[in-house]
């Protein structure tokens, strides 16, 4: 965004003029469920430049910090000062930690359709008890508000995105921290006595010194949601309590007596994923019949860099997981894939060599050399009489 746009804005911010543009809804269909849709709502850029800079101001504050920032709660709070570890591996820690004291028993937990049922006024309300600034608070409340320049075309999907008071928008940068501020009374409740609950966004794990306390604990945060309009998923949420030493599953990491390792959900979906690149490319350089027909994004080095990419980014995110066989495992399976297509997508290189289809061989390779160039030569007039 240019300079005079971003002052232009902070004009407007200081007088009180400034006003959030309509927001584009986007239904997201969720991999392998098919019918069932993520509510996407994408501010405009000026709009989202103004709600960073709120979160910016809300999360400098130390006694909003310590509202909506639990120790317990790790979803969309920035790396505390001084922990080595945020985000998952931070929660996962605490989950060990909270074992390592003789906790027994624990109760996984999702709370269904979060994001939507978040109350705006909820929000406001706690922010208005740390800030007098009413400038502040009336930009504050504007930021949140969810209004949809596409509402006629999202009509199938109108219960899902918010509207009115009830439903913060997914994809808003604010909306993390509305969600953890919301729940800040949760945390707290939910961490007195003898029971731990680690909160990541809207999943949530119990961990307590037997079932019963377990069970107990898991009624008493239904009674918490409930008051704010919320409940748990009964898909995503334990039926009852795990023993510790059983395996159980908490943002997708398998906690298996000692062990802790990715999901078997993760492990099959990072396979599939790599195999689908490589069967896309595959059937891409198939139906090529001349260089036309073939786009780069298919050739051969940038799909071996996108699956090379894609299972060392797999890697990267459970480099805190400590079976290390079980990773091994499925790098094996994805250096499976790299080679057999790297095989298979030269042969075709080759056979299209042996045709005498040189150019379009050369692109399945990743050279296209002087394909789609437009050349616009200069003209160069030359007396040639003055040679003579």
């Amino acid at each position: 965004m240019e300079d005079a746009n971003i002052r232009s804005i902070s004009a407007k911010i200081q007088h009180g003029t400034y006003k959030f543009s309509s927001a584009r809804g986007v239904a997201v269909e969720k991999p392998n469920k098919p019918g069932s849709v993520r509510p996407i709502v994408i501010p405009r850029a000026s709009d989202r430049v103004v709600q960073r800079c709120i979160l910016d101001a809300l999360i400098s504050d130390l006694a909003i910090q310590a509202t909506a920032f639990h120790p317990r709660s790790f979803g969309g709070i920035p790396k505390r000062e001084g922990e080595k570890l945020a985000g998952v591996p931070a929660a996962i820690s605490a989950v060990l930690e909270a074992l390592s004291r003789g906790l027994t028993h624990v109760v996984v937990a999702d709370i269904s359709s979060f994001f939507s049922c978040i109350r705006k006024s909820d929000a406001i309300n706690l922010i208005e008890k740390h800030s007098s600034d009413s400038k502040f608070n009336t930009l504050f409340r504007d930021a949140i508000k969810v209004d949809l320049e596409n509402h006629e075309k999202l009509w199938k999907y109108k219960n899902l995105f918010p509207y009115g008071d009830v439903g913060v928008g997914q994809g808003m940068c604010l909306s993390p921290f509305l969600g953890n501020l919301v729940l800040s009374e949760f945390d707290q409740v939910m961490n007195d006595g003898d029971c731990v609950c680690i909160r990541y966004v809207d999943d949530i794990i119990i961990i307590a010194p037997s079932g019963k306390a377990a069970s107990a604990r898991y009624r008493k945060a239904k009674t918490l949601l409930g008051r704010l309009g919320m409940n748990f998923s009964d898909e995503k949420s334990s039926t009852k309590p795990i023993e510790a030493t059983q395996p159980f599953e908490y943002l997708g990491i398998e906690f298996s007596n000692g062990l802790l390792r990715p999901s078997s959900k993760s492990r099959i979906s990072i396979s599939r994923r790599a195999a689908e690149v490589a069967a896309k490319s595959l059937q891409s350089m198939r139906s090529a019949k001349q260089i036309k027909d073939f786009s780069d994004e298919y050739s051969i080095p940038k799909t071996l860099n996108k699956i090379s990419g894609m299972s060392r980014g797999w890697a990267n995110h459970y480099r805190f997981c400590n079976d290390l066989e079980t990773i091994k495992n499925v790098d094996r399976a994805l250096s499976r894939i790299y080679t057999k297509y790297a095989k298979d997508a030269v042969d075709l290189a080759n056979l299209r060599m042996a045709s005498s289809n040189v150019e379009l061989a050369t692109a399945f390779l990743g050279y296209k050399g002087l394909s789609g160039i437009e050349f616009s030569p200069l003209k160069w007039s030359i007396d040639r009489s003055a040679n003579v």
